[in-house]
């Protein structure tokens, strides 16, 4: 994190802008110059490199962006772990001179069917400064700054303890965004200038870091609109101790902050619409989370966690009773369980899930019913393999038998079945299932 601290109590990130591009310039061209180096050597580079520059944490915070965004692949084929077992085996004593080492490596290629070479390459190819660089992102300097720039605001945002949003555009937008991310947050009107307050990471005794990525995602977020200005309190080192800094950012940055490079997004992440309509209700504007367009029928989705899931029903609802088609899913941390007749996720939203289950829903396909509506002595069988993807699932959610249950009910697969299909024990409580 590169920042510049005032003596009023300030701090402001420093960005990269076409004026100094010189940086992001240097550092890929080094990068194009390195393909099939090993990672150590290309390491030694960047650290002379960092000597010549005048800012050289900007060079190592590029150089990093770039390792993340490069190839890189082990020196050999053959496995690293078998390849030392053999050598250590094989010498009683290490060998000492130069053709003992030979000798030995010789022998053990012999005994792989390999080249000396290949053995010497492989006995540490799983070393990460043993990797070599194959490829690097068809990236232009200008891209390479807005990333590294992003990654400064998203760096300080991990660091505040409030976070405070102020628009003039309709607020309903944000708030969705920051009640399905989980966020701790109030809204205020000033006037018609909506106060948005958001806890910040160092608020939060417990998963600040699971919350910090979160407050990156919703900053990301905001960056696709206009009209708003962020005012946050930053904890940061100053000597000894640490001090509380004031930290501000406006949509006057975006230009800065956005790559204007193509997104290589995985099928995953296409399937959804990320900027859906509004749907007006009441003469109220609600903003989905996502939306899907199925067999000619636009589906709303929205996102929610276990403390807003009873308010988030009951506004689902509402929306599907004035003729739209609206779904709502829970994402659940570890420890949290899934609400009654909610439709869980663990850590994140399986897309795939998500469609597979509209599908289902709005080509009127059979569901099971819930375990409570079915009686225990006559479960109701579907004949109907269990998807890998589907057993996936169910292991991250094993130990919640509630949320397993869920899950499958709402994938359109008897629970019992299924369950017993995956190879878990299963046995009735009254009309409940319990996964052992």
């Amino acid at each position: 994190m590169t920042v510049r601290k005032s003596k009023n109590g300030v701090v402001r990130s420093v960005f990269l802008t076409s004026e100094n591009s010189n940086y992001a310039t240097s550092v890929i061209d080094l990068f194009h110059k390195s393909l099939g180096k090993r990672r150590k050597e290309i390491e030694n580079e960047i650290k002379l490199l960092e000597l010549k520059s005048q800012n050289p944490k900007i060079v190592r915070g590029l150089a990093l962006l770039m390792f993340r965004l490069s190839r890189l692949d082990p020196p050999s084929f053959l496995d690293p772990m078998k390849v030392r077992k053999a050598i250590f085996s094989s010498a009683r004593t290490p060998p000492v001179a130069p053709e003992e080492r030979d000798d030995l490596i010789a022998r053990i290629a012999a005994e792989m069917d390999v080249s000396p070479s290949e053995i010497s390459k492989a006995m540490y190819a799983d070393k990460e400064d043993e990797q070599i660089l194959v490829s690097v992102p068809d990236i232009t300097p200008d891209d390479l700054s807005a990333r590294y720039n992003l990654e400064q605001v998203e760096t300080v945002m991990l660091k505040t303890s409030s976070i405070v949003i102020t628009t003039t555009m309709n607020h309903a937008r944000f708030e969705r965004r920051i009640r399905s991310l989980g966020l701790l947050y109030r809204i205020s009107d000033e006037n018609g200038i909506y106060r948005i307050e958001v806890s910040g990471p160092l608020s939060i005794i417990e998963h600040s870091d699971r919350y910090g990525s979160r407050i990156a995602m919703l900053m990301r977020y905001l960056f696709h609109y206009s009209d708003w200005q962020v005012q946050a309190t930053v904890k940061l080192k100053n000597g000894d101790e640490k001090s509380d800094y004031s930290y501000f950012l406006d949509d006057a940055a975006v230009e800065l902050l956005t790559s204007r490079e193509p997104t290589h997004e995985s099928g995953k992440d296409r399937i959804l619409s990320e900027t859906p309509s509004p749907i007006k209700v009441a003469g109220k504007a609600i903003f989905p989370d996502y939306s899907v367009a199925i067999n000619d029928t636009t589906v709303s989705i929205f996102i929610t966690r276990p403390n807003y899931f009873g308010e988030d029903q009951a506004m689902v609802t509402g929306i599907a009773r004035e003729g739209h088609q609206a779904e709502l899913f829970c994402i659940l941390e570890k420890g949290e369980k899934c609400p009654p007749g909610a439709h869980c996720f663990r850590d994140e939203l399986d897309r795939h899930a998500v469609v597979d289950y509209l599908k289902a829903r709005l080509t009127k396909r059979e569901v099971p019913a819930k375990p409570a509506e079915r009686p225990e002595e006559k479960p109701t069988h579907v004949n109907q393999d269990v998807p890998e993807k589907v057993l996936q699932h169910l292991h991250s959610l094993y130990p919640d038998s509630q949320a397993m249950v869920d899950y499958l009910e709402f994938m359109g697969f008897d629970p019992s079945e299924a369950l017993q299909k995956a190879g878990f024990t299963i046995k009735w409580k009254g009309l409940r299932i319990i996964v052992e």
